[in-house]
């Protein structure tokens, strides 16, 4: 592929920016419309993020305290509150969703909230890089295709990192390539400090490396390395980001390398392995559709045959996406989201050139249709909900003595721990988890498995040893069948005189996995006056446990 440097854009008119808040304001309808707000869930990863900026939020509402003691006080809080991603993903999104938890509350709407505001922010930067590249007509159609992709739809919807992790890139990306072409030192400091910032939200924000390497490799621009401004904005992401990499490759060696080679799921293949190098470009049409995979290859070949300019950040970002997610055993399509940016805008050129071909009077119905298709496939795919956490966990905290803890089990024990520390904002109740006291996965059981409680008299033992109140349980099990979950599913049914069974609450839910599911509220009856103070978590991705004393 040739191709020359895009031109420096002219200055920006009232056009420029009222069309695409036009399309932003379209997508950010749809989305709403498609997403319902009820409680966290997807993908269990969900329940973690959420109750991490939770964390965040009580340790700024705590400071001093919490910064005397940074690790003491991260340490106590998941010994009571056990579903955070510390250390499992970088903290830069949590950090800004404490930020607006300590301002708005600690609501599940509050962290939508941010998540849309990344999203927003995300949007703005895809449409100013392709405003550049390739004019205001591939800008907007590629915006609309981009906000409106099945991928998007699947992650802006819930409260994961992917979205944000892709506004962070884009936001470096773009202003790494204005650097390139105005050489302005402002451009080269932001740049690094978004692509710190990418690296914060998501491990996989390393990617931007070798997109950035890719790209003065096909300018041919290395000197720009050597600039001053560019050194003070490679310093300024070093100290950001290495001390904290450091510190993670330190005490979660175990859980990065289980990911990276072997993969911690059923999907997972190895790393390396032959099948993910033809994997990744087969989850396209899932990611955008088929019609807009069809526009896109159109859209490359149109460029390569017209060599058009503006080409070289896209195929940088495709390329970077690539090298980045084929090594590792965990193929997965959402992995591969950052591509997508790129992707739209190749499918807009090639639906551009379609429209060209249908002439000014039929041109806009090829650009109509693959828009509302692609929309139509996201709409389709978006708004799974489940509810009934929230009601359990309130049931149990307005019950509860406070002065013993409480032991779920299930799926979706993250959202139950959040609702619990939601409904009792002085902090009072402490949190035990099943999958810690009883047995340990790691992710699911294909990536590690261990039991602590291997028959119904050890069952028993831990119950008395830890003396919950209340025990609450999933049922069935909804994702994996574990035989130390169903062990103590069979010692709360066949003890009533120790367990009394309280409550049920059914899942109120629209997905097939959670449609059937509820939870059964058991109180323990016989107590244990010397029960332990000490909670102690196995944590596998450390390779070690952790505990306080409650």
């Amino acid at each position: 592929m040739t191709d020359s440097p895009p031109a420096t854009p002219s200055r920006s008119t009232w056009a420029d920016w009222y069309l695409p808040a036009a399309v932003l304001a379209a997508i950010a309808v749809s989305h709403f419309f498609a997403s319902p707000v009820a409680e966290p869930f997807k993908n269990g990863d969900e329940t973690r993020h959420v109750m991490t900026g939770v964390f965040f939020r009580d340790a700024l509402m705590d400071f001093p305290e919490s910064a005397s003691d940074p690790k003491g006080y991260a340490v106590r809080y998941y010994a009571q509150y056990p579903a955070l991603g510390l250390v499992v993903w970088p903290p830069f999104f949590h950090a800004v969703e404490g930020l607006a938890m300590a301002i708005f509350g600690t609501s599940y709407l509050t962290a939508r909230l941010v998540l849309a505001a990344f999203t927003l922010l995300g949007g703005i930067y895809a449409y100013r890089i392709a405003l550049r590249t390739h004019g205001r007509e591939v800008a907007l159609i590629s915006l609309a295709i981009l906000g409106l992709a099945p991928v998007v739809f699947d992650t802006a919807g819930y409260v994961l990192l992917e979205v944000p992790a892709v506004a962070m890139v884009l936001a470096a990306m773009f202003h790494f390539e204005r650097y390139l072409g105005e050489l302005r030192g402002r451009d080269a400091v932001l740049a690094c400090l978004f692509a710190a910032f990418a690296a914060l939200t998501r491990f996989d924000g390393i990617m931007l490396l070798p997109l950035f390497l890719i790209r003065l490799t096909l300018d041919r621009r290395f000197g720009v390395l050597l600039r001053r401004w560019v050194l003070l904005g490679i310093a300024i992401a070093l100290v950001l980001t290495v001390p904290y990499y450091l510190f993670t490759w330190q005490v979660y060696r175990t859980g990065i390398e289980t990911a990276a080679v072997s993969g911690t799921n059923k999907e997972a293949t190895s790393f390396l392995d032959a099948k993910n190098f033809y994997l990744y470009p087969s989850y396209v049409p899932e990611q955008i559709g088929w019609p807009a995979t069809v526009a896109v290859v159109l859209g490359i070949g149109v460029s390569i045959w017209f060599r058009r300019s503006g080409t070289r950040p896209h195929v940088a970002l495709i390329a970077a996406t690539y090298i980045m997610f084929v090594p590792f055993a965990e193929p997965n399509a959402r992995h591969a989201i950052y591509w997508v940016p790129a992707l739209a805008v190749f499918a807009a050129v090639g639906i551009v050139e379609v429209a060209r071909l249908c002439g000014r009077r039929w041109g806009m119905l090829p650009v109509a249709a693959l828009v509302v298709y692609t929309g139509g496939i996201g709409v389709t795919d978006a708004g799974w909900y489940v509810r009934g956490n929230k009601a359990a966990a309130e049931y149990v905290v307005a019950n509860s003595s406070g002065e013993r803890p409480v032991l779920v089990d299930g799926d979706l024990n993250g959202a139950f721990i959040f609702y619990v520390r939601r409904a009792d904002p002085d902090r009072k109740l402490w949190v035990l988890r099943g999958d810690k006291a009883l047995y340990a996965v790691m992710s699911d059981p294909h990536g590690k498995y261990e039991e602590y409680a291997k028959t119904d008299a050890e069952v028993l033992a831990v119950l008395h040893k830890y003396d919950p109140e209340y025990i609450v349980v999933e049922q069935p099990q909804l994702l994996f069948d574990l035989p130390a979950a169903s062990r103590l599913r069979e010692v709360l049914k066949n003890n009533p005189d120790r367990f009394e069974f309280e409550r049920v609450v059914h899942y109120d839910s629209n997905h097939h996995i959670y449609r059937h599911g509820r939870l059964e509220i058991y109180r323990k009856l016989d107590r244990n006056p010397e029960a332990t103070k000490l909670i102690e978590l196995p944590v596998l991705g450390l390779g070690r446990s952790v505990g306080a004393t409650r």
